[in-house]
This record gives structure tokens, sequence and C-alpha cells, in this order.
């Protein structure tokens, strides 16, 4: 009821009864428990997307685990809030909400026309630089506090089509905000290592390999996709940190990896950040080829290359924030 005086407000009182309301009135915002008579909140989150995936879901509970949170991620949920909240926040988060509904129209409706004009990844990759550079006749997001809705946006369009990228980013700006947090980043550094995981794959548009393994021609187009993403994001004037996390997150502690060979301490704090998070999500969801690993699976596999591929005092960092999900 917090709601009412601002928007136009349908209550429910459980899952089913919220599902024929969906179908049978214009919803733009859902708030949602996860704890509900007669259906669980993860089933009526997956029935609403399935339904119309342009409504805009808010998770509101007193029941978060990590699984539920990675669960809400696939489902693109626009916020995940744990009871008791305050009033001014939901507030915010709905208005924030809704200004990302209208954004996500703007953006698919643009990439929606690139799209029917591209008849090749490589025109693809050209069509969104050109959308990049000018940003500034559409939506420029810095000059807004809209800015990471913006760049989560354009990263979950880019990914929709994708059974296994589909919600990648968002899982694994999810993954290295719990490293930020456990570091101590201030508010400023843990936006702008958001906004790098957000965009550590954006260069994989111009790229088309199969789902499956790689040959070795594949395999050196993929590697490209850290520069062709600094390249694609440059218009966007972003700081050098998240720069380096886009551009040097697949290089390793043992200088073995890519683009430069970077070792060490040489690769970015954001980078290095990255790599943890990026591995673990591949690891958990699992491709074509190979399954998907439980985490206690992958916190092994991750700490059997620490030191040789990442950053050992920050996978320890990483593994016990996943511990206490």
């Amino acid at each position: 009821m917090i709601l009412k005086p601002s928007f136009n407000i349908f209550t429910s009182e459980d899952g089913r009864e919220a599902l024929q309301v969906i179908k049978n009135k214009n919803i733009d915002v859902v708030t949602l428990d996860l704890k509900m008579p007669v259906m669980p909140g993860e089933e009526v989150l997956k029935q609403i997307k399935d339904y119309d995936p342009t409504i805009e879901v808010v998770i509101i509970t007193g029941y978060g685990t990590l699984k539920s949170a990675v669960e809400a991620i696939k489902y693109n949920v626009f916020d995940y809030i744990l009871k008791p909240f305050n009033v001014s926040d939901i507030l915010s988060t709905v208005k924030r909400c809704l200004e990302r509904r209208e954004m996500s129209f703007r953006v698919k409706a643009f990439l929606t026309e690139i799209e029917k004009e591209s008849k090749s990844p490589l025109k693809m990759y050209k069509h969104i630089s050109h959308f990049l550079n000018k940003l500034d006749e559409f939506y420029h997001p810095a000059k807004s506090e809209g800015y990471l809705e913006f760049v989560k946006v354009l990263t979950s369009t880019l990914e929709t089509n994708d059974t296994y990228t589909k919600g990648h980013s968002e899982r694994v700006n999810y993954y290295a905000t719990l490293i930020a947090e456990g570091l101590g980043l201030s508010q400023v550094d843990t936006r702008d290592l958001q906004t790098s995981a957000y965009l550590h794959d954006i260069g994989k548009v111009g790229i088309s390999v199969n789902n499956g393994s790689l040959d070795e021609n594949e395999l050196t187009e993929m590697r490209k996709h850290p520069l062709k993403g600094v390249k694609m994001v440059s218009p966007l004037k972003l700081p050098h940190e998240v720069i380096g996390g886009i551009k040097y997150h697949h290089e390793r502690m043992d200088g073995e990896g890519y683009p430069e060979g970077l070792k060490g301490d040489q690769i970015p704090l954001f980078a290095r950040i990255i790599a943890i998070a990026d591995c673990y999500d591949a690891i958990t969801v699992g491709r074509p080829n190979k399954a998907a690993m439980s985490k206690n699976e992958a916190l092994l596999e991750l700490k059997r290359n620490a030191d040789s591929q990442f950053d050992k005092e920050l996978l320890d960092i990483f593994a016990k924030a996943l511990r206490k999900k």
C-alpha cells in the first residue's frame, strides 16, 4: 500500500491470483515475495517472464539465498530487496524500475532495427559501434544517474537470444560485487567495477562461433573480444579502471593469458575480480559439451587454479562471501 499514492496498484493474496491479474491488466512492475501461498515466488517469477518478459520484477523477501538471487538474475529481475526495508527505498526502486522499462523499450527498438539491417556478426558489430558513437543523439548515460541502468539494458538485450550467455553479465556483476564488498571498495569504485563487469564481453557481438568446442581459428577469433570490446565502448569515455576490466579479464596470474600476457599485479584489480566471477559463472551454468558444476565443485576448481590463473587473495574473499549465501 505504500506505493498507492503514486501508482495504480493491484494486490493479490497468492501467486496464482497474481498471474491472473497480470493477464487481465496492463502491468508495468511487479513487487514479488518468494514465500507465498499456493505457488512459490520463483515459479510465479518464471511464469511472469514467460508471459511477458518486458514486465519488470522487484523481489522483496526475508528469505534471501544465493540460489534465489542467481535465479532472480536468470530472469532479469530489476532488484532484490531483503526485509526489513525502508519505504523510501521501495519508492526509489520502483521509480528507477519504470525508467529502465522505458529505456529498455527504446534500446530494444533501436537494436531490432540494427538486426534487420545486419546479415552478419561483423555488420552487427559495426552497427553497435555506430550506435555508441551516436549515443548523444539517443541517450547519454554519463549525463544521468541511469548510467549503470543503460549498461544493464544494453548488455541484457544483446544476450537475450543466446541460452548460454543470457544473464551472464548480470551474474558476473553479482559475483564481482560480492568481492568488492569483501574488499571494502568505495561506492564509486564498486559502481565502476559493475560497469566493467556488465560490459566485459560486449566485444563478442562481432564474433561468430559455435557454442561447442572451438577449433583453432574460432579460438583465435574469440580471443579478440576484449580488444573489440574496448574499441566498441571507447565513445562512452569510461574511466581507465573500467576499460582495464574489459580489456584484461582473460589475463592470468602466471602471464599465460591474453591479450598482452600480463602477470600478477600487472593485471588491473577489476580484471582480476572479473576473471574469477566470469569463470565461476561459466562453470556453474554449463555448456552443451560440459555439465554445470555445483557451488562447492566450482570453488574447488577455482582453488586448483589459484596463483596460476586467479588472484588467491581475491579468490579467498569470493569463497568466503559465497559460503555466507
